[in-house]
């Protein structure tokens, strides 16, 4: 056991950092501003090649508020579909209510953004077709919030995995 330990030390600290270009920035928004939405916005402040540029609320005054709590300047809107209609994103999170994520999703992924969608998906399977369809006519990218894939330990272990240490 000691020595497969030596040979994940090694792992770990022989990992090559990727350098981010800071000069081009994803321009974000993020639809629904309710809880849900603190950990998005925690994850993108912590990303130097994103910049957050747009919120949307259907309560006035919403928006502004969640992202000034979080010292973010932005424009903001009481609907998604106003945000996609007048912002230039390339992508955005969706944090409403569960019954209105294929409406939003769908009317991003139209619009050419790239879509976060929060789990889950959608409340009906008809409505994850729709989104699915829109996805591939679209060309973009729709990610269900449903996965630790962005979770530390996680991409830790995906790196041990790919690197081969343990075999095929």
């Amino acid at each position: 056991m000691a020595d497969n330990r030596n040979i994940l030390d090694d792992f770990k600290t022989n990992q090559e950092v990727k350098e981010i270009d800071t000069n081009v920035k994803l321009k974000v928004g993020i639809i629904g501003c309710g809880w849900i939405a603190d950990a998005h916005i925690v994850e993108y402040l912590k990303m130097p090649d994103v910049e957050l540029v747009a919120f949307a609320d259907l309560v006035p005054g919403k928006a502004e508020k969640f992202a000034k709590k979080h010292g973010v300047e932005g424009r903001y809107y009481l609907s998604h579909a106003d945000m996609l209609d007048n912002e230039e994103l390339d992508a955005v999170s969706i944090c409403t209510y569960n019954r209105t994520h294929a409406e939003c999703a769908v009317y991003a992924l139209n619009k050419g953004v790239n879509v976060l969608l929060e789990k889950p998906m959608s409340v009906t399977t008809e409505e994850a077709l729709e989104i699915r369809k829109a996805e591939k006519a679209s060309g973009k990218v729709l990610s269900i919030g449903f996965q630790p894939r962005f979770d530390p330990n996680m991409q830790m272990i995906k790196k041990i995995c790919e690197s081969g240490e343990l075999g095929r």
